[in-house]
């Protein structure tokens, strides 16, 4: 939205050579009003302030420095720019308590006009953002008092969620939490991140994030009572899947009306993200959906759960079976809704796997639908669901172990060639966004760590016992830049390419300062 200007000055054809002396629309403003002096501006002002102020010095009634004074006093908001010739210049310097943008000294040129307005423009562009970050962190102290520690009347808190433009006439509370392999310091960065990612998915949507720890927070979401956050949850949890090294989970609160059950809402969305995190495919679970089981059953299900899951992707069918039956031995001692969830849980495992073989959905619409019936049913219609899932998917005689031992025995053999995810899951026939997550799961580091390191492996083995120059070394091992090749190996080994050579002791010194 384009910048309101006021002019102000006592002679007219100086009003008509500022408004004609700049292209105003192309620094994003426009002339909105004329005053003739400081009075009358004070009485434009009063009535529609605008954005910028320009004024001259010398005006009967109430000259420009008065109305700066002014307007400091009553609008601090307000830019301002005075208009001075040198016999006022020094006069003019006062006005610098009035914290005016800048000083333009007559007669005006385009280019010191045009810069004056910048200044001005970009502090309020700079108020605009402080502004903003102001409100946001009042905004989140606020919702974090009503989670963590809220003991206030319903009146102060209605007041409140007024005064910081925060509306909640129903909501839900989501509880986010990355999961990975690695140091816990990386924790805030993956989860700053996956926030990022979160928030593009709710885009159109209001969204306060609330932190919790370096792994988690709380984002409270406004939406109407008929709406479900699944969706955009599970886009959110997918896109961060396909394109970080790390998994987002998400548990969503039931839809709430009173502000002062947001700590209640909160602890729903935690225990629907628990449960996630003690399965083995941690995705998107709502507050509704959870089995309402003993921890002592809800471990002894997610153990045969795990089972199950681990037969699918070893495409071993009949190991997948009998651990179906002994999964069906403990739903059989839980209420039949309870039963129900975990059978979609397994299916909807079932689907992800064959979405990672680029099933097409014409192909997954075909897949027989669950009876939830009866429990006989329930698990006829599982076993015919996993039967189908295991022919979609084609049965064959390598298991995991063999796949990855497959791709590891390449890498080492090829590692100075060009080797990239797609090739390498094309390679044992898996799509890339099942194979980089299978890598990751059975070898505990992603696949690009995993090639970086078996090239600073034979880096460090050329250095040793040949003399050939380090740029040499990079290009051997498959690193063109020998920059990058001499930073990377730094970071990995704790010693410079050269260093390395050098040292008699420098396995023992890598050891030291790994360690």
């Amino acid at each position: 939205m384009p910048y309101s200007v006021m002019l102000v000055d006592n002679e007219p054809v100086i009003q008509r050579g500022l408004m004609q002396l700049i292209d105003w629309k192309a620094l994003g403003c426009y002339v909105r009003s004329i005053a003739y002096d400081g009075a009358d501006a004070v009485r434009q002002i009063q009535e529609s302030p605008p954005d910028i102020v320009i004024t001259d010095i010398r005006m009967p009634e109430m000259d420009g420095l008065q109305l700066c004074a002014w307007v400091r006093e009553h609008c601090p908001d307000i830019q301002l720019i005075l208009c001075t010739g040198f016999p006022d210049f020094e006069y003019a310097q006062q006005a610098i308590q009035y914290e005016v943008a800048d000083f333009v000294l007559k007669p005006t040129t385009e280019e010191g006009l045009s810069a004056a307005v910048k200044k001005a423009c970009q502090r309020l562009q700079k108020d605009s953002g402080i502004q903003k970050r102001s409100l946001l962190l009042e905004q989140q102290a606020l919702l974090g008092e009503l989670i963590f520690k809220s003991r206030h009347s319903m009146l102060y808190i209605l007041n409140r969620l007024n005064d910081l433009h925060i509306t909640l006439s129903s909501y839900y509370v989501l509880s986010l939490e990355v999961v990975f392999q690695g140091p816990l310091e990386e924790g805030t960065a993956m989860l700053q991140q996956a926030q990022d990612i979160f928030l593009s998915c709710c885009e159109g949507q209001t969204v306060y994030l609330v932190p919790k720890s370096d792994l988690c927070s709380y984002a409270v979401l406004p939406l109407p009572e008929d709406a479900d956050p699944l969706a955009l949850c599970t886009a959110a949890v997918e896109a961060v899947d396909g394109s970080t090294d790390f998994l987002l989970t998400i548990g969503i609160s039931r839809c709430h009306k009173n502000p002062l059950n947001m700590r209640k809402a909160a602890q729903e969305a935690d225990d629907a993200q628990k449960f996630l995190l003690s399965s083995s495919q941690p995705s998107v679970m709502r507050c509704q959906d959870l089995p309402r089981l003993s921890e002592e059953t809800t471990n002894l299900l997610l153990e045969k759960l795990r089972l199950v899951e681990s037969a699918l992707e070893n495409r071993s069918g009949d190991t997948a079976m009998k651990h179906l039956g002994g999964l069906f031995q403990v739903l059989r001692a839980i209420p039949f809704s309870s039963a129900y969830q975990i059978a979609l849980l397994l299916k909807n495992f079932c689907i992800s796997l064959l979405l990672s073989h680029d099933l097409s959905p014409d192909r997954l619409a075909e897949m027989p639908d669950l009876d939830g019936g009866s429990m006989e049913s329930l698990e006829s219609g599982l076993r015919d669901y996993l039967t189908s899932t295991l022919a979609q998917m084609g049965r064959a005689p390598e298991n995991i172990d063999s796949i990855i031992y497959e791709v590891k025995q390449y890498i080492d053999q090829n590692y100075s060639a060009s080797l990239s995810l797609d090739a390498l899951a094309a390679m044992v026939h898996l799509s890339p966004t099942y194979f980089s997550k299978l890598f990751k799961r059975e070898m505990g580091e992603n696949l690009s760590t995993y090639i970086l390191n078996t090239r600073i492996e034979h880096a460090k083995l050329l250095l040793r016992t040949t003399d050939k120059k380090a740029y040499e070394i990079a290009e051997a091992v498959g690193i063109y830049d020998p920059v990058y090749f001499s930073k990377i190996f730094k970071k990995a080994v704790g010693l410079k390419p050269k260093e390395y050579r050098e040292r008699p002791d420098a396995e023992e010194t890598e050891r030291m300062i790994k360690s």
